[in-house]
């Protein structure tokens, strides 16, 4: 899948979201896969990406065999063309693992509680990152779980320290990328 680059100020988003939100860039296919078979993930649960963009790790992830994968994107534009993505990807292969794209500020959208992985590429501002964290503890003392959030390119590592709910369980470096990884053991 070619991705051609976005450029923020034409993304069909709020002027108010658009203040919010922090960049629109992709993850490397590569780094992904690179990083998935270093830290050793179970696949059995659901995958969300928040801030999904186009889909590609929407893709990625049903390749490597989680059993539900949820993608949240602000953008109804960016997603139309991952959905779009995602059909395709399924029409090319024998993969039938339920991917389901929901357009939604992460802020407004309603934890399911079943949720076991959570990727993102720093999508937010400090205010916004904080709330998503905010919703992260509510959902686990609602729904005790263990939970896997890994950030790309976190820039506000200071909102987990010394945290009551996550560890930072290591940075996984990979050409440009620098993924930082946290765990909820239940």
């Amino acid at each position: 899948m070619k991705s051609l680059p976005i450029k923020f100020n034409d993304l069909d988003i709020s002027q108010e979201d658009k203040q919010h939100a922090d960049k629109c860039k992709p993850t490397r296919a590569r780094y992904f896969r690179m990083l998935m078979s270093h830290i050793g993930i179970p696949h059995d649960g659901v995958f969300v990406d928040v801030g999904c963009g186009k889909g590609r790790i929407l893709i990625l992830a049903a390749e490597y065999g989680f059993e539900r994968i949820v993608g949240l994107e602000i953008s109804p534009q960016l997603c139309q063309i991952a959905e779009r993505n995602v059909n395709a990807f399924h029409q090319r292969t024998s993969n039938s693992c339920s991917v389901n794209v929901v357009c939604t500020n992460i802020l407004h959208y309603q934890l399911k509680g079943d949720e076991s992985v959570f990727f993102l590429y720093s999508p937010f501002d400090h205010p916004v990152t904080k709330g998503f964290l905010d919703l992260l503890r509510k959902s686990i003392d609602d729904h005790p779980r263990t939970l896997h959030l890994i950030i790309d390119e976190f820039r506000f590592p200071e909102l987990l320290e010394n945290d009551d709910y996550f560890s930072h369980t290591g940075t996984y470096t990979y050409g440009a990328a620098e993924f930082q990884i946290y765990l909820h053991e239940a």
